[in-house]
């Protein structure tokens, strides 16, 4: 499927010169190959290497760690965040972290005021009843 044109051209001399000119045509199918060559070159050159996938999951295993331990989280939660990027870490830590902070607070007043003596014990039932000890 070639074509050929050749054309002749007068030059200032007289003499006629001959130049060739080859027009190359493609199948389908070499087109088709063409374009997958190249594809699969840049696709190739786009996708990051295993290498490259480790050490963003480190990176991401210590971004996480990082911000338990700023937020004074307990650390085995780093093992439940793996996984997530660092927006979805930042939101679990700022949704986790007012709870657990509630959490480390002492209970106040939980069973009622105490002044020393024991609420329902019999001398302050008495006493109130106005009955001797």
């Amino acid at each position: 499927m070639e074509d050929n044109k050749t054309t002749v051209t007068q030059t200032n001399e007289g003499q006629a010169t001959t130049n060739q000119t080859t027009e190359r045509t493609f199948t389908q199918d070499e087109v088709n190959r063409i374009v997958q060559d190249r594809l699969a070159r840049v696709k190739v050159a786009n996708e990051p290497d295993q290498r490259e996938l480790d050490l963003q999951s480190r990176e991401l295993a210590l971004y996480a760690r990082e911000r338990i331990e700023e937020n004074g989280l307990d650390k085995t939660l780093a093992d439940e965040l793996k996984g997530m990027d660092k927006a979805t870490i930042d939101k679990v830590i700022k949704i986790i972290a007012p709870m657990a902070q509630r959490m480390n607070e002492p209970i106040r007043n939980a069973v009622g005021p105490t002044n020393g003596k024991a609420m329902g014990s019999d001398a302050s039932i008495r006493a109130a009843m106005g009955l001797k000890g």
